[in-house]
């Protein structure tokens, strides 16, 4: 196939001859950005095979079943949600993914796919609630995108004295709508989830503008809320996440079973702070450093 060639030809990463290494390694990546360069320098780095890399943003179309069928890797990484969609087509090699919200949903499992959630352990939400003295937090999540995540965050919470104030919206329009439930006593901050259904434009928005009406800190999972009005962010660090993958493609390439390999959440992680936000809110950021103390000059 014409475009298989074409693909092969990419000049992005370049490693030994096919023929002379044993395994080899697809990398499928979504669109080109920093964070994808990031993580491949560190997969790379960590998994000394012949890679080959589609970015399939850079073709209008890409028959990946067919270029699988034809080179046979041993292992697929995928990097974003639509490099992970087009994996799921492949039933017979096994695929590391990240970077993909989708990945963490019950209802997409599926025997031969692992990887990273980008859905940072909920036990470190917690830890900067109960930092924060907040003790009544409103989620709002569509059930079939985060309900798993939102089940294990629950249990944990349950040990600590949180309680979680869930909405559970099922169509964008709804996240703003539900916002007003969650005023007063019904909740001390918002816990903002990497949701599709909730994050929005137009959800974002609202949200923020909540936050700052209402006097309730927003705790996101992006750093780039900060600007927007976020009080709190935890940022997966992509490199770390690059070689935590590795490692897992490395496990499999070894001859570990993928049932031994389960999904994982980010081990590394940088956390941001919006001081303005958090001084207009009476919250002293000091209360944060004992989880995240300050590096020693």
């Amino acid at each position: 196939m014409q475009i298989l060639k074409t693909v092969i030809l990419f000049t992005g990463i370049l490693f030994a001859p096919l023929s002379a290494l044993a395994d080899t390694l697809l990398i499928v990546q979504s669109v080109r950005d920093r964070a994808g360069i990031e993580l491949r320098k560190s997969i790379t780095r960590t998994v000394p095979v012949r890679a080959e890399l589609v970015i399939l943003s850079d073709y209008a179309e890409v028959d990946l079943p067919r270029m699988v069928r034809e080179e046979q890797p041993d292992v697929i990484l995928t990097i974003g949600e639509s490099a992970l969609k087009a994996a799921r087509r492949i039933r017979g090699v096994p695929v590391v993914a990240v970077m993909s919200l989708s990945l963490g949903e019950k209802r997409n499992g599926q025997a031969n796919i692992t990887g990273i959630d980008i859905r940072i352990d909920p036990g470190r939400y917690l830890a900067i609630f109960k930092s924060l003295g907040l003790k009544r937090i409103g989620v709002e999540y569509d059930p079939a995108k985060s309900g798993v995540y939102l089940a294990k965050a629950q249990h944990a919470a349950a040990l600590t004295g949180i309680e979680l104030a869930l909405r559970p919206v099922r169509e964008p329009q709804e996240a703003a709508q539900k916002l007003g439930s969650l005023k007063g006593n019904a909740s001390d901050a918002l816990w903002l989830l990497p949701d599709s259904t909730v994050v929005t434009s137009l959800n974002l928005e609202a949200t923020f503008n909540f936050s700052l009406n209402e006097k309730k800190p927003v705790i996101s999972y992006s750093g780039e809320h900060l600007k927007k009005g976020a009080a709190v962010a935890l940022n997966p660090g992509w490199s770390a996440m690059g070689l935590q993958a590795g490692d897992m493609v490395r496990r499999i390439l070894g001859g570990a079973p993928l049932r031994e390999i389960p999904l994982q959440s980010p081990r590394n992680f940088s956390l941001g702070i919006n001081e303005n936000v958090l001084k207009l809110l009476d919250i002293p950021s000091s209360r944060l450093d004992k989880l995240f103390p300050k590096p020693q000059r």
